[in-house]
């Protein structure tokens, strides 16, 4: 088993998602070979870890890389997150394992420097921006994957971002224009609900409106054209209510938006 093989076959065994035949197959595996084995260990500790306390807030977060940053002052030597890095080759699953690891370290040392009010202003948004940066990783990472549960687990995680870079957006955007999943479209459209303020964003739902072929998301985007008054959108309304392949309820509510618009 080649070593990118084997990491995912890691988390596919912690989440139970391996069949009792390639469950017995992984077991074995780890017993013939104690390298093998001494890597499952080190990251099934990361995950019962996590699975034994709540999810780690923004604070601890911010407070785990504000004592990296304090740290990287003090020594030259290799950082805590590169070490991870190097821990976690593997292509697929690297930004994914990485990303676990660090919020979960961070949950417990998080909690040792909660309490230190003491940290100055500039070091708290260098560890905000960089707890941002981990968080948009996951989502690009998650949503690249065949999992529809792993492609709505990205979609809430970008509801937890502050603030959302061009790259999520477009990614978010792809999702609502070509995933076969209605609920994950559907997700994605309630994510970009939060930036509507953003040209790119109001452009990008009205050019997203003809793509659509589910007439649950034809409805959803006719109620957010109506709240937001997007005068642009008429015009692919009635594009998309000409087409006869369209549901005969979604027609109406698209009818129904173009008269509450103009």
């Amino acid at each position: 088993m080649k070593q990118e093989e084997f990491k995912i076959a890691i988390i596919d065994y912690l989440s139970g998602n391996l069949s009792e035949d390639k469950q017995q197959e992984f077991e074995q595996l780890l017993k013939e070979n104690s390298d093998l084995n001494q890597e499952f260990e080190a990251i099934k500790a990361f995950w019962n870890v996590n699975e034994e306390f709540p999810e780690p807030s923004t604070n601890m977060d911010m407070n785990f890389y504000a004592m990296l940053k304090a740290e990287e002052e003090k020594s030259h030597q290799i950082s805590f997150i590169e070490k991870l890095q190097n821990f976690f080759s593997g292509r697929l699953v690297k930004q994914f394992a990485y990303s676990f690891a660090i919020l979960t370290v961070g949950f417990f040392i998080g909690n040792q420097l909660n309490s230190n009010t003491n940290l100055s202003q500039e070091t708290l948004k260098v560890a905000k921006a960089e707890t941002e940066n981990v968080r948009s990783q996951l989502v690009l990472t998650l949503l690249d994957q065949p999992s529809a549960n792993k492609r709505l687990q990205a979609v809430n995680e970008v509801n937890k971002l502050n603030d959302v870079t061009e790259t999520i957006l477009k990614a978010l955007f792809s999702t609502l224009n070509n995933d076969e999943n209605v609920n994950v479209r559907l997700s994605a459209i309630e994510a970009l609900k939060k930036y509507t303020h953003i040209p790119l964003v109001r452009e990008g739902l009205v050019k997203s409106i003809t793509h659509q072929t589910s007439p649950m998301v034809q409805m959803e985007l006719a109620d957010l054209m109506v709240i937001l008054q997007e005068k642009k959108a008429v015009k692919p309304f009635k594009k998309l209510i000409k087409k006869e392949d369209v549901n005969t309820s979604a027609k109406e509510k698209m009818e129904e938006s173009i008269k509450s618009i103009i």
